[in-house]
C-alpha cells in the first residue's frame, strides 16, 4: 500500500483518476476525450456561452480552450458566432452533429453518477454532498 493512501486528499485524487478512466473508456468510440465531451455538454446546457465562462468551468487556460473549440468546430460539433453587440466575444452553440453526441455524453455522465450513487446509502449521499461542498468552498 502506498504511503498516504488513507488521506482524504489522496483518496479524492485516486477517485478522480478512476472517474477519468471510466469516462475515457466509454468515450473511446466517439473520437473525443473527456474535456471535449465536457465542453460539448456545457455548450449544450448553456447555449450562447462565451469562451471565458467555459474556460472557468473547465479550469483551463484560454489558449487551451481555443484549441479545444477549434477542434470541435472542425468536427462540426460546435459553432462560434460573433454577436453584433460585441464583436470581441464569440458565443458558442451546439450544431446538429453535436446534439447527436450530447445524448451519448449525458448517458456516460449519468451512468457514472449511478455507479457512484449505487455505492452509498441516501444519508451517505447527503452527507457526502455537504462535505464536498464545504471542502470546495474552503479550498477556494
Amino acid at each position: 500500500m502506498i504511503k498516504g493512501t488513507n488521506n482524504i486528499s489522496e483518496q479524492i485524487y485516486v477517485l478522480n483518476i478512476l472517474q477519468k478512466t471510466y469516462i475515457h473508456e466509454r468515450l473511446r468510440k466517439t473520437g473525443i476525450n473527456e474535456i471535449q465531451a465536457r465542453t460539448i455538454n456545457y455548450v449544450f446546457t448553456y447555449p450562447g456561452v462565451i469562451q471565458k465562462d467555459l474556460a472557468q468551468y473547465l479550469g483551463k487556460q484560454n489558449a487551451t480552450i481555443t484549441n479545444i473549440l477549434k477542434l470541435l468546430e472542425k468536427k462540426n460539433y460546435i459553432k462560434r458566432e460573433i454577436p453584433a453587440s460585441n464583436e470581441r466575444q464569440k458565443k458558442l452553440y451546439i450544431t446538429e452533429d453535436g446534439e447527436k453526441l450530447v445524448a451519448l455524453i449525458e448517458k456516460i455522465f449519468l451512468d457514472l453518477e449511478n455507479v457512484i450513487l449505487s455505492s452509498l446509502y441516501d444519508l451517505e449521499i447527503k452527507n457526502l454532498k455537504v462535505g464536498l461542498k464545504k471542502i470546495s468552498e474552503n479550498i477556494k
